[in-house]
């Protein structure tokens, strides 16, 4: 593997990680703020929107052989992973003052990762769709 290949994988698992981090910190936060979003399920909403992001980016760090592209044994073991992580997450809030475990929070999270996993595929990735036209 050239370092041109390299430094966007290196890139893009520093990402996935920052993320997971992120995801991490929030979870983790004690007595967060209530929010008053008129009935709206904006708590569901910002659960699928972090999940989506973090399977993106789990799914481009990852340097997967074979044919690029969608794949739909990456898409499922991305989200059997980010349900792993967070039926784990969810678990791990109940330990969390002002947290509840909330099975609506996980299925909103593995829709999320669906999403993002299945978005990471169908995007070709910049460098790595330039080269094989290139050398093709």
């Amino acid at each position: 593997m050239t370092d041109e290949v390299k430094a966007p994988l290196r890139r893009a698992r520093f990402l996935a990680a920052a993320w997971g981090c992120f995801l991490l910190a929030v979870t983790s936060w004690p007595n967060p703020p209530r929010i008053r979003t008129g009935g709206l399920p904006l708590d569901k909403a910002i659960h699928f929107l972090l999940y989506a992001v973090e399977a993106f980016l789990l799914h481009r760090a990852i340097g997967w052989k074979g044919r690029p592209g969608l794949a739909w044994s990456r898409a499922l073991a991305i989200v059997g992973t980010m349900m792993l992580w967070g039926a784990i997450d969810e678990a791990h809030q109940a330990w969390i003052p002002g947290r509840t475990m909330d099975s609506a929070d996980l299925a909103a999270d593995v829709a999320g990762a669906a999403v993002g996993a299945v978005g990471a595929g169908l995007r070709p990735r910049r460098r790595g769709a330039a080269r094989s036209t290139a050398t093709s």
